[in-house]
């Protein structure tokens, strides 16, 4: 078994000790990358202690995601696993993740015991998860953990679509699950992290959601524009039969621009599904190149 595995860090000063060491002693073997996302307190003096540690820094703070892209750009093997630094995974499930990697292309975690999400933040992450769900056409119960199993020559491909920050996790499911890869779902336990969380659930939420329309409408647009289309037209249907109905002559005008407005989002549609399946046509056919 040859791993890569890569350890996102900002200011976990807290949970990294704890971490690198349950890693270098279970894994004393496998290539461990570390990489400090220009952290202010002492997340890199703690990571290069460990001599066996790869520890990769930014001069700044640039994002999750963009501290997973330097760590796949740096990795050797062709396995990945992606392992938080809070302290909330147990690093033995790394075994069943690369196992399962065997026959699927993504591994990832599902939390069944998470108690760390405040009350403001469940109703946003509701919501987000019933998106991604309605998108994706399945039903995903973690969209966004960060333990994860992963193939490099796959994930490569798409590193120019992901993001920077924490929503990497979630757009990496969504693209997985609609490009139909192979993906399988673990259930773990997870602890309560070491430190403070630097999730910002507004910014955060709003920029996966945004990312979130962004790759559906590169890899599926007619899931965004074909629900308010059909929508549009018959409440243009009912309102002018209500009209007519109730008034007695003609076709009203409230009732014409619904149906303008849900036809022309149903050829909105339909050209932007021509467009996506050119765009993905000449993807495609880069990666064979």
């Amino acid at each position: 078994m040859e791993l890569s595995i890569i350890v996102p860090a900002f200011n976990e000063e807290q949970g990294l000790p704890r971490i690198l060491d349950d890693l270098v002693r279970i894994f004393p073997s496998q290539e461990i990358i570390v990489i400090d996302d220009g952290s202010s307190d002492k997340t890199y003096e703690i990571a290069c202690r460990f001599n066996s540690v790869k520890v990769i820094r930014h001069e700044r703070n640039y994002g999750y995601g963009a501290a997973l892209k330097t760590g796949i750009s740096h990795a050797s093997n062709e396995k990945l696993v992606f392992f938080d630094a809070d302290g909330q995974h147990d690093a033995e499930n790394i075994r069943r993740f690369a196992e399962f990697l065997e026959d699927c292309d993504l591994v990832a975690g599902e939390r069944v015991n998470d108690k760390s999400i405040s009350g403001m933040r469940l109703p946003g992450k509701f919501v987000l998860k019933a998106i991604v769900n309605f998108l994706a056409k399945t039903k995903v119960n973690d969209i966004n953990c960060g333990f994860r199993a992963v193939r490099k020559s796959i994930i490569k491909r798409y590193l120019f679509l992901l993001p920077d920050g924490f929503s990497f996790s979630t757009t990496t499911m969504l693209l997985f699950l609609k490009r139909k890869y192979r993906v399988k779902f673990i259930p773990i336990q997870v602890r309560r992290r070491a430190g403070k969380s630097s999730v910002n659930q507004f910014r955060d939420g709003y920029n996966t959601l945004l990312l979130i329309i962004r790759l559906i409408a590169l890899f599926d647009p007619l899931r965004i524009f074909i629900p308010p289309g059909f929508f549009f037209i018959l409440m243009g249907i009912l309102y002018g039969l209500y009209k007519f109905i109730t008034v007695g002559f003609g076709l009203s005008v409230g009732a014409l621009a619904l149906l303008i407005i849900g036809f022309f989002s149903f050829l909105l549609g339909i050209i932007c599904d021509q467009i996506a399946s050119l765009r993905l046509e000449h993807l495609e056919e880069s990666f064979k190149d």
